[in-house]
């Protein structure tokens, strides 16, 4: 089983309802995501709905920057091919895409995409109410290696990367019951 989704089967629902696609993949509480999976259960297929929990359980297996590193700068960039771009060590992908990560040291204060004249952080701000930048769930449905590059570059960091997969919306629905009754709670 793969650890990234691939996103092609997602464009079609992300094109035609991007607010819920959106809400799906990279909503910080849980019944924001369950109301937004009924709204799309009658209009798209369940396989797509687990594609986008699948790439959301992606998005939160990431590291949240800034963090330490288990390598130091050097090693990261030797071992993914970086290269030193005024304050930044930087990879390019594509033609217009990129990837850069700030360090110093061991320490890493974030990971940017670079998408044409575009720098998009992946740490959202203000953080707490989404997993990821916004404009990054974008980037990603518009270039398909996007994901797998930061995964990759996520692992010579050293992180372990290993996203929850799931197989149905009934099993992350069960698995994630008591985040929606405990949101729930809170707002009666």
């Amino acid at each position: 089983m793969t650890l990234t989704p691939s996103v092609s089967r997602l464009r079609t629902v992300y094109a035609e309802e991007s607010e819920l696609f959106r809400t799906i993949v990279n909503a910080a509480s849980p019944i924001e995501v369950n109301l937004a999976l009924d709204i799309l259960r009658d209009t798209t297929p369940e396989r797509t709905l687990v594609a986008a929990i699948t790439l959301r359980e992606a998005l939160a297996s990431l590291p949240t920057f800034p963090c330490s590193m288990p390598i130091d700068e050097q090693t990261l960039a030797r071992v993914a091919g970086l290269e030193k771009d005024r304050l930044a060590w930087s990879k390019p992908l594509d033609r217009d895409l990129g990837l850069s990560v700030t360090t110093a040291g061991n320490f890493c204060f974030d990971l940017i995409v670079q998408d044409g004249s575009d720098a998009i952080f992946v740490t959202p701000v203000p953080s707490g109410h989404t997993i990821v930048n916004c404009a990054l769930i974008d980037a990603m449905m518009r270039h398909e290696g996007l994901l797998p590059a930061i995964v990759e570059i996520v692992t010579d960091m050293g992180f372990v990367f290993n996203p929850r997969p799931y197989l149905s919306l009934a099993d992350w629905s069960l698995d994630h019951a008591q985040e929606v009754m405990d949101d729930l709670a809170e707002l009666f």
